[in-house]
């Protein structure tokens, strides 16, 4: 049997209705199925017997895209929400004469400041808290207040602000030993060019996910990779595979 490509693999939370949550634009599976061996020695250099051990089954899962869904399905504990953070960068604007305040596009909503740079004396101000000098600011509430000295300067704003679509997952600490145990559905087909089709199907029925981290890289796709270990279920059961060949 041939198999070629990444197939498909899909995280089944527990409950009586549980939805799917795929890996989606999947790159690559990894399953290691270690076990360990005990060997008994006497007076000779090699052991008099070998007895398997224990059984470890982990894997990693890479993929391209993930959402709201799936991140808060992987982090036990964690809500999903409505509406998400956006960032402004760099939002241009000139200092006007008096009052010398700069009110941004999305104050409305304005979270929070993340940096004022002033491209005129080509320097990054320093934010204080009231009556600002040249060089400086303030900002409350998404206004932008500067020094008198600074009028006429085109300044460049970055800050977050709020917005009604997309989705926010919270995520706060959670008591030891809270986690969320899958079921792993792992599919693959190929035809090879003998015209031979194939497929191979595995589920895993008692899934953790101790590690999830991402890749952000300059030139790129950023890439998510899981880990997974593998334990058995209520009934006893590892794994089943099916195959066509």
């Amino acid at each position: 049997m041939l198999l070629f490509g990444s197939g498909i693999a899909v995280l089944v939370p527990p409950g009586a209705t549980p939805t799917p949550v795929v890996c989606a634009t999947l790159q690559d599976v990894s399953v290691d199925e270690k076990w360990t061996e005990k060997e008994l020695y006497g007076r000779y250099q090699a052991p008099e017997d070998v007895a398997r051990s224990e059984l470890k089954v982990s894997g990693k899962i890479k993929i391209a895209r993930i959402n709201a869904a799936f991140l808060s399905a992987v982090r036990a504990g964690s809500t999903v929400a409505t509406g998400s953070t956006q960032l402004s960068l760099n939002e241009t604007s000139a200092i006007p004469t008096t009052p010398f305040t700069i009110t941004v596009t999305h104050s409305a909503t304005w979270v929070a400041d993340l940096g004022v740079y002033d491209a005129t004396a080509g320097i990054n101000m320093a934010r204080v808290a009231s009556a600002p000098a040249t060089g400086q600011y303030t900002v409350a509430a998404g206004a932008y207040l500067f020094a008198a000295a600074d009028t006429g300067h085109s300044v460049q704003i970055t800050y977050t602000y709020t917005v009604v679509t997309g989705f926010t997952v919270t995520y706060l600490n959670q008591l030891m030993g809270a986690a969320t145990t899958f079921g792993l559905h792992l599919w693959n087909s190929y035809v090879s060019s003998a015209g031979l089709a194939a497929q191979a199907y595995t589920k895993f029925g008692a899934v953790r996910i101790p590690g999830l981290s991402a890749s952000i890289k300059n030139t790129d796709y950023t890439m998510y990779d899981l880990d997974y270990s593998i334990s058995a279920d209520a009934s006893g059961l590892i794994s089943t595979t099916s195959t066509t060949d």
